[in-house]
C-alpha cells in the first residue's frame, strides 16, 4: 500500500502551484504565449485560476484515496482522479471549457456485457462524435477521432510498458493486435479507466467474481494494470507545469 511520502512524491512538482497567487501569475504567461488568448490573458487567468485549483484539489485527493484503496473500488477513484486533473490541464489550450453542455458528456461508450464468454481483454470501447475525451484529444494532442471509432482493451494494455511480459507470458505473440491512429499516453489510459470504472459500477456480479475467484486471464492483466497506472498518469502531467 502506497505510504504518505510515496502519494505527496507523485505530485511534487505540483506544490508551487497550491499557491493560488502563483498558480494565477502562470496562467497568465501561459494565456500570454497564445496569440488567440493574449487580450484575455489577464481576465482569463482571473477567473480560471480558482477553477484549476479545485480540480486539482479534488484530483489529487481522488488519487490519494485510489492509491490506498482495495482493487474492488480502485477503478473508480483513479477515474474520478484522472477526469478532474484532465479538467484543469485543458484550461491550459481551452480556457472557455466548457463552451457547452455536450463537452461534460464522457465522450465514448462500451457495449452492453455478454455474461457468457465475456472477457475484458476482448471487450472494445468506442468514441463519440462529441463528448471531453474527443475534446481533450484535439486541444491538448491534435488528436482527431472519427465517431464510432474503436479499440479493444488489449490494444490499449499493451501500450502499456510494464504489462508487456506479461502479455509475452500469457498470450502467444501470434496473437497479438497490431495497432493503429496510436494514442497519446493520457488517452490511453482514460479509455482504460472508463471502462473498468464502468464494470465496477454496473457490471457487480462479474467484477466481485473475477476478483474473489481470480479464475480468469482478465485478472493478472486488470490486478497489474491498476497497480501501475497509480504511478505512471501523475508523471504524464509533469510535462505541463
Amino acid at each position: 500500500m502506497a505510504t504518505h511520502d510515496d502519494i505527496t512524491r507523485l505530485f511534487s512538482y505540483y506544490a508551487p502551484y497550491e499557491s493560488q497567487e502563483f498558480l494565477c501569475h502562470w496562467l497568465k504567461q501561459q494565456y500570454e504565449k497564445h496569440p488567440d488568448f493574449y487580450q484575455q490573458a489577464a481576465t482569463q487567468s482571473y477567473n480560471n485560476t480558482p477553477v484549476f485549483h479545485y480540480e486539482w484539489m479534488i484530483g489529487r485527493s481522488y488519487w490519494k484515496e485510489g492509491l490506498r484503496a482495495p482493487l474492488m473500488i480502485k477503478p473508480l477513484l483513479l477515474f474520478y482522479g484522472m477526469t478532474h486533473l484532465l479538467k484543469g490541464i485543458i484550461l491550459l489550450e481551452d480556457p472557455v471549457y466548457p463552451a457547452s453542455a455536450e463537452m461534460l458528456a464522457h465522450g465514448v461508450t462500451t457495449r452492453k456485457r455478454k455474461r457468457k464468454g465475456y472477457t475484458f481483454l476482448e471487450d472494445e470501447i468506442k468514441i463519440q462524435k462529441k463528448g471531453f475525451f474527443p475534446h481533450f484529444s484535439n486541444v491538448l494532442f491534435h488528436v482527431e477521432h472519427a465517431a464510432g471509432e474503436k479499440w479493444k482493451m488489449k490494444e490499449l494494455l499493451m501500450k502499456e510498458d510494464s504489462l508487456l511480459a506479461l502479455f509475452q507470458k500469457i498470450i502467444e505473440t501470434d496473437n497479438f493486435p497490431s495497432l493503429a491512429n496510436e494514442l497519446p499516453a493520457v488517452c490511453t489510459h482514460y479509455l482504460l479507466l472508463y471502462n473498468l470504472s464502468m464494470i465496477s459500477r454496473y457490471e457487480g456480479e462479474w467484477w466481485g467474481e473475477l476478483l474473489s475467484q481470480q479464475q480468469s486471464l482478465d485478472y493478472p492483466f486488470i490486478k497489474s494494470y491498476l497497480e501501475a497506472a497509480g504511478t505512471t498518469i501523475p508523471k504524464l502531467f509533469q510535462p505541463y507545469f
